[in-house]
């Protein structure tokens, strides 16, 4: 039995507890200099602020990079691994106070985990769609997602092409990011408006806005700033 349209709640957007993510990339910006993107995104990858900072003003006024970075403080930075915004965070550490450079180093996730996660639960639904089949005797249709889950290699080349018109590299990698982690938290409200379709799936909860882990983590980047802040 499946649901309708107007049973169905995810969520879009806002997320209680978790501020969202920050994307910070290095690259030549429009000009040929070497700049620092900083993209400030909602829980589900929505942008809400986005900064190019060229290195070398950086070093001869460092106040606006760290009031811009201030504004990431109970946020996740994301990327494709760990190691680039690391690295990112390195070329700027002498620069930001100690407790909000403890705080970003601190809250990385990368998009191949939260990928894993939402197939990781996808596999859940279907197992257990399989197990309401076999306790009753009339047929059921099987479980389809609306999107199929990409390979993140797919997934990280159709995000680069989306993007590479964009006013300068630096800025490009920012935005195609963006667009993957937005990507990806779509990839798992179709997971869920799919499974909430299905009234015997009911069950395993109520629609959640992002994944457990991955909502875990927001949520920690949020209260672990609160805690320096008090």
């Amino acid at each position: 039995m499946e649901a309708s349209e107007n049973e169905l709640s995810v969520p879009v957007d806002y997320v209680p507890g978790a501020r969202g993510h920050a994307v910070l990339t290095v690259g030549p910006d429009n000009d040929g200099g070497d700049a620092l993107a900083v993209w400030r995104l909602s829980p589900t990858g929505r942008a809400g602020g986005a900064w190019v900072l060229r290195f070398d003003e950086v070093e001869r006024n460092p106040e606006q990079l760290r009031r811009v970075m201030s504004m990431l403080q109970d946020r996740c930075l994301i990327d494709w691994n760990e190691e680039a915004p690391t690295a990112a965070l390195a070329r700027i550490a002498e620069v930001l106070p100690a407790e909000l450079l403890t705080a970003l180093q601190g809250n990385i996730v990368t998009i191949p985990e939260l990928l894993a996660e939402i197939s990781e639960h996808r596999s859940t639904y279907a197992a257990a769609m399989e197990q309401h089949r076999a306790s009753i005797k009339s047929k059921i249709a099987p479980l389809a997602w609306p999107t199929e889950m990409p390979d993140q290699q797919d997934l990280a080349g159709w995000a680069a092409r989306a993007y590479s018109t964009a006013a300068s590299p630096v800025a490009a990698r920012a935005l195609a990011l963006t667009a993957a982690v937005a990507s990806t938290a779509q990839l798992w409200q179709d997971t869920e408006q799919a499974r909430y379709r299905r009234v015997y799936l009911r069950s395993l909860g109520d629609p959640q806005p992002l994944p457990p882990r991955w909502l875990a983590r927001l949520r920690e980047a949020v209260a672990s700033t609160s805690l320096v802040s008090a």
